[in-house]
């Protein structure tokens, strides 16, 4: 008998009916409320002008409303504010080429105004971008010198002077002439002087905190004059091509990968870092006013007291008994000036009469001579207009000695030592703020010297106790 295949699925049980679960209410009543809420966000968005449309934010004001805002901002002294509303004003204007020129200088003044010298520069080259107009051009020039004084950028403003004032295509080419070039790149003298000036600027830094800013700006302007010109100048740029051809084959030798090079870079990180971090704490922590500077002058005066001082001649021999001939002589009426333009052996100050010409101050070293506790201390025992009664040895031989002029100690006046004071007050400061940082940081890194395991002495010392 043949069974066949039976293909057929069989039925499935009917599901045992079950009662609604309490939870599919609260769910379908949960979802209404997220449809309404969205129904209502969306309503409300569309109720509600878009950014920049009509009757909405400083986008949707006027040409006219921009430029009254601008004004008034202006003249209430929010000049950083104002520019920013001019700048708007200027975006919506469609003013002409003329009146952008003029409004980019009003925005200039502006920024200036604020010490915002980057961005009044910014302003005014922008401006005469635009359009070069007669009536303020004067005034742009001297803006602009002004700005990059303030910004301490003298290089920058030796060329703008050049520019301004050269005529023709000189003027267009102040500063662009190329003094060296290396394969394809060329270095024109305006990159040289800001190399030189950047270079400086480095070196100077160390100084930031020990000199007050004016100071700071009148010594680098100075140096600058003197490296910018003549043969310092030409002396420096062999130098940094020198040292950009070094670099330049360090590099393509692969001389970096070497260990040690590593090392020594990576020695030099650490120095640099470290200067860079304290050179940041002092920068945020010091701030000197004129005021702290005359408190602390008032508060150390005694350390402002010029000391007592003197002009004197001398003539100058070999032996003491030449000098006591000599001296016998000036008792006895003879002229001073022409016993020494004859006999002293000083030929810097024989043909003047024996006369040195800065003072000598009390305790300290003799102009031309060198230190002579001996010889300060028979000066200042002697009145002006006097000889000193015995010769004074030296290392130079024996001196006869006549003091011309004699001033006590006194009181300097704050005007008179306002920098050297600005100068203290801050390595004050300087060291106050490094000091505290090295603490913190030696107790942030459980820093602990044992400084009698180097010191034998100490540690002798130690065992006594």
């Amino acid at each position: 008998m043949s069974e066949e295949l039976d293909l057929t699925l069989p039925d499935r049980p009917a599901p045992e009916r079950r009662p609604a679960s309490k939870l599919v209410p609260v769910l379908l009543v949960v979802v209404i409320l997220l449809q309404a809420a969205g129904m209502v966000l969306v309503l409300s968005r569309r109720s509600q002008p878009a950014a920049g449309a009509p009757g909405v934010g400083p986008a949707s004001l006027s040409t006219a409303a921009k430029k009254d805002l601008a004004l008034k901002l202006e003249k209430q002294g929010l000049s950083l504010r104002a520019a920013a509303a001019w700048q708007e004003y200027l975006a919506s204007s469609g003013a002409d080429r003329a009146e952008a020129a003029r409004i980019w200088y009003r925005i200039g003044n502006l920024c200036q105004d604020a010490d915002a010298h980057e961005r009044a520069l910014a302003a005014y080259y922008r401006s005469e971008s635009y359009a070069k107009l007669t009536a303020i051009s004067d005034e742009i020039g001297r803006r602009t010198q002004e700005s990059l004084e303030s910004l301490g950028k003298f290089a920058a403003l030796r060329h703008e002077l050049a520019e301004r004032v050269g005529l023709g295509a000189a003027a267009e080419t102040a500063g662009e002439t190329v003094v060296a070039e290396i394969g394809a790149q060329k270095i024109t003298e305006a990159e040289l002087d800001r190399m030189i000036e950047t270079r400086l600027e480095r070196q100077l830094a160390m100084l930031a905190g020990r000199l007050p800013g004016p100071e700071l700006a009148r010594r680098k302007e100075e140096l600058l004059g003197r490296l910018t010109a003549g043969p310092e100048k030409l002396r420096i740029l062999n130098e940094l091509v020198l040292e950009e051809i070094l670099y330049r084959q360090a590099r393509e030798t692969r001389l970096v990968e070497q260990p040690e090079v590593r090392q020594e870079l990576k020695s030099l990180e650490r120095g640099l870092l470290a200067r860079k971090l304290i050179e940041k704490a002092v920068a945020e922590q010091v701030r000197i006013t004129p005021g702290d500077v005359e408190t602390y002058y008032k508060a150390n005066k005694t350390d402002y007291m010029r000391p007592a001082r003197a002009r004197i001649s001398h003539i100058l021999v070999a032996t003491e008994a030449a000098a006591k001939a000599l001296l016998a002589q000036l008792e006895g009426g003879a002229d001073f000036a022409e016993l020494a333009a004859r006999e002293s052996q000083d030929s810097t100050t024989a043909p003047n009469g024996g006369q040195i010409p800065d003072w000598l101050e009390k305790g300290g070293s003799v102009p031309g001579i060198g230190y002579s506790t001996a010889l300060s201390e028979s000066v200042f025992a002697t009145a002006a207009g006097e000889l000193v009664p015995d010769p004074i040895r030296t290392e130079r031989g024996y001196h006869i000695v006549k003091v011309r002029e004699r001033e006590e100690a006194r009181q300097q006046t704050f005007e008179a030592v306002r920098d050297a004071v600005a100068r203290d007050l801050s390595q004050r400061k300087e060291y106050e703020v490094q000091s505290r940082l090295l603490t913190e940081l030696k107790a942030r890194y459980d820093v602990v010297i044992h400084q009698s395991r180097l010191m034998p002495e100490t540690r002798s010392k130690e065992g006594l106790q």
